[in-house]
């Protein structure tokens, strides 16, 4: 096939303007837009860029009238030249719909998403409606995936490149489509790309032919030849690493390592050695780990193995494959896969006028590089953009919340630059956040709430891994004293969630002021383990509004330097498990509004040092159920009552009344001999004693002692104050009435003289102080 048989056309879809092709550069490639330069000519010199730039545009390759290669695409660059004698001269750059993605930049999130599905909604953003996305791998969900300001082709890009994605583009006369795949032998072989004439024997078959998927080498001086073919083969073997090992860190498993490595096979002629070790590999599953560094390995050794030719088989197209034959070298008449073009072509028919004398006719060739046909490639790794500085965000939740988090403290932010984001619980992921201690179920924990602005930070730069640093206020989120004017203040300062009320504990450094504050807006509990000491340097104020309950383990010690006050509003009850001792320095006082209540299980022991008094306004009763009640006085006993006594002193016994005193007895009551003034009493008689109070005997008084049997007996005490009344009815009592105090003492036999001596005492009283 001569190349005088080859044509170049243009067509711009959008306009009625014909063009004539003078040269064109097509630079194509596996996974890059393709760029088709054109140098025009045409008739009309007021050419309407409208028409033609942002258009849609045509290029076809012709042979013997026959197109054999469409380039469909939009026109990028339209420029007017010369005009010469009859014609203009322009210039025209013809790029696929997926060129325009590099004019558009964006800062947006997915979440939830596989890379497949990111890519659609890509492509459908740019508006490119044809193309074919083939997944034969399982692509593992992004939980958060950043478009970091990258051009949309360069974020495309990095993602296809990460997962192992390729593209490439198909042409026809009417569109182009985008074809997307993660098998690069999934895009087929040469005859995929070829256009099919109506008449293929003309075209194709000869006496010689090789076949649609087969390209022939023959390495000629040059000028035209018979067929199309490639001439000229240069084969290339580079030293690349040859294993790639990665690590990745997930806080989830943080002692798990992550890592993958993966080894180039077919390797022959280099050393298998060469390590490339990468951390991060940006994956958190193994998963993912393993074909992330498959592929970063693949793409490490994307020029290990090349074949530079150069030819004019117009066939040739990025990502199709084809089989050699010809070339003197057996090993290299092999399967190849192009996966870059540059095509080349110079039209001379096109400048008729400027081409007197010129060289005639067209000229076509293009250069290729190839790698090796069955071998997955995939184009050299592409660097993630990096975060460098803090970004700002809000934290967000869904409405009615306050604290919206997970198990781990993690939270949601609304990024400023997110355009999409509605301000809910949907607007990240789960981001981490950073605790000032993070300890084993121990450290300290605040988790930043809604509405609350936060520092954002990204984990070795990477967009996909924001974590929450700090927290700063706002315009609507202010401080919680007035600044400055409580700039000495340092707090930690809570709000109620869902209500009113806050818990603080303040420092006040002001000079003259200094304060610790600490308020709980419900419960306070402290928990000491072991010692807790407190100094206070000068007073204490402690109020309780309700109850107070202190419970002591062992044993307490309260030590008051000067005096302590108790009041008590009610009850007061206190229970002691063994003894008590009470020690006052000075003078003790206990006043009772009530009633006062003491029971001993067993023995009590009052001792005083000075006087004992117990004074009653009623009544005192002294009982001893079991035993006997014992009152022992050192020197005297005084009962007395309505001028009335009884007074034992010095041995004896005294008693004297007001009123008569009235013995009643059974028997003689017998004065002990010890007195030795009247002889004993027989047990007909009475014998008794009148008696001042202060123990001095009534001498010489007269008195009348009537009997209970109705009989009086009429006398005088002797000087001693003694009388006897004899001949008395045993059981008989006696009334005896006497002048001095007009008292009265009422006497009882008795059957034995002790007991009518007890019961003259137990029935004597004394008022007035006289007997």
């Amino acid at each position: 096939m001569k190349h005088s048989d080859f044509r170049f056309g243009f067509q711009a879809l959008a306009g009625r303007t014909e063009f004539e092709v003078v040269s064109f550069k097509l630079e194509e490639a596996i996974s890059q837009p393709f760029v088709l330069s054109l140098e025009l000519v045409s008739y009309d010199s007021d050419v309407d860029f409208g028409q033609v730039l942002d258009k849609p545009a045509l290029f076809t390759l012709y042979c013997a009238g026959r197109p054999l290669r469409h380039v469909h695409g939009l026109v990028s660059a339209f420029s007017q030249g010369e005009t010469g004698f009859c014609r203009t001269r322009y210039h025209a750059v013809v790029e696929p719909q997926l060129a325009r993605a590099r004019l558009r930049s964006n800062w947006r999130i997915f979440q939830q998403k596989t890379v497949p599905q990111i890519l659609e909604l890509m492509f459908k953003r740019q508006g490119i409606a044809r193309f074919e996305l083939n997944s034969s791998a399982d692509h593992q969900v992004r939980e958060f995936c950043v478009q970091a300001g990258e051009t949309d082709l360069d974020f495309i890009h990095r993602l296809a490149a990460e997962e192992g994605f390729v593209y490439r583009f198909a042409h026809c006369a009417r569109h182009h489509t985008l074809i997307v795949t993660d098998r690069l032998l999934l895009l087929g072989l040469l005859s995929r790309g070829s256009l099919k004439p109506v008449d293929d024997e003309a075209l194709w078959l000869d006496e010689d032919d090789l076949g649609p998927d087969k390209v022939l080498y023959h390495a000629s001086s040059g000028g035209d030849q018979a067929r199309t073919c490639l001439r000229r083969l240069r084969y290339c073997e580079q030293v690349r690493t040859a294993q790639q090992v990665q690590r990745d860190y997930t806080f989830t498993n943080p002692a798990y390592r992550q890592e993958h490595k993966a080894q180039a096979s077919g390797i022959t002629h280099q050393s298998l050695d060469y390590e490339f070790f990468d951390y991060p590999g940006r994956y958190k599953r193994d998963a993912v780990g393993k074909p992330f560094t498959e592929t970063r390995l693949t793409a490490l050794r994307h020029d290990a193995l090349l074949a530079e030719v150069q030819g004019d088989d117009v066939r040739l197209q990025p990502g199709l494959s084809f089989t050699l034959v010809g070339h003197p070298r057996e090993d290299l008449n092999v399967h190849w896969r192009v996966i870059s073009l540059c095509h080349e072509g110079t039209q001379f028919t096109s400048l008729q006028e400027e081409a007197v004398g010129a060289e005639q006719g067209t000229r076509y060739v293009n250069d290729a590089l190839l790698v090796q046909g069955m071998a997955e490639w995939r184009p050299a790794p592409l660097a993630k953009p990096r975060i460098d500085g803090p970004h700002m965000a809000t934290v967000v939740g869904p409405p009615g919340e306050e604290i919206f988090c997970d198990q781990w403290g993690r939270v949601k932010v609304s990024f400023p630059w997110d355009r999409e984001s509605s301000n809910n619980e949907f607007s990240s992921c789960w981001v981490r956040v950073s605790q000032g201690w993070a300890g084993g179920s121990w450290g300290s924990m605040a988790i930043p709430r809604i509405g609350q602005d936060v520092i954002v930070q990204y984990v070795n730069g990477d967009p996909d891994q924001p974590m929450i640093t700090g927290r700063t206020y706002c315009g609507d989120q202010l401080p919680p004293y007035d600044l400055p004017e409580h700039k000495t203040r340092m707090t930690i300062k809570s709000q109620t969630h869902k209500g009113d009320g806050f818990n603080e504990l303040r420092f006040e450094d002001e000079l003259g002021r200094q304060e610790v504050f600490i308020h709980a807006e419900r419960d306070q509990n402290n928990v000491v383990k072991h010692n807790e000491t407190t100094l206070i340097g000068n007073d204490r104020s402690e109020r309780v509004e309700h109850d107070e309950v202190v419970h002591i383990g062992g044993n307490r010690s309260v030590k008051v330097g000067a005096s302590k006050s108790e009041t008590v509003a009610l009850g007061k009850v206190e229970s002691i498990g063994l003894g008590k001792s009470l020690a006052v320095g000075g003078a003790l006082s206990v006043m009772v509004g009530l009633e006062a209540s003491e029971q001993v299980a067993q023995d009590k022991r009052v001792q005083v040092g000075g006087q004992l008094r117990v004074d009653a306004n009623d009544d005192v009763s002294i009982t001893s159920h079991h035993g006997h009640v014992h009152i022992d006085s050192r020197t005297s006993l005084t009962l007395s009552c309505g001028g009335a006594f009884i007074k034992l002193v010095d041995g004896r016994i005294e008693i004297g009344c007001p009123e008569p005193l009235l013995l009643h007895a059974i028997a003689q009551v017998k004065a002990p001999a010890r007195y030795g003034e009247p002889p004993a009493p027989s047990q007909e008689e009475i014998e008794f004693r009148l008696v001042h109070a202060d123990g001095t005997p009534i001498a010489g008084t007269a008195y009348v002692a009537t009997l209970s049997d109705g009989t009086q007996r009429q006398g005088m005490v002797d000087q001693n104050g003694y009388t006897r009344l004899a001949g008395v009815t045993p059981g008989c009592s006696a009334q005896v009435r006497y002048e001095v105090g007009q008292g009265s003492l009422q006497l009882t036999t008795a059957t034995e003289p002790d007991a009518a001596l007890q019961a003259l005492l137990a029935g004597c009283t004394s008022a007035g102080g006289q007997p």
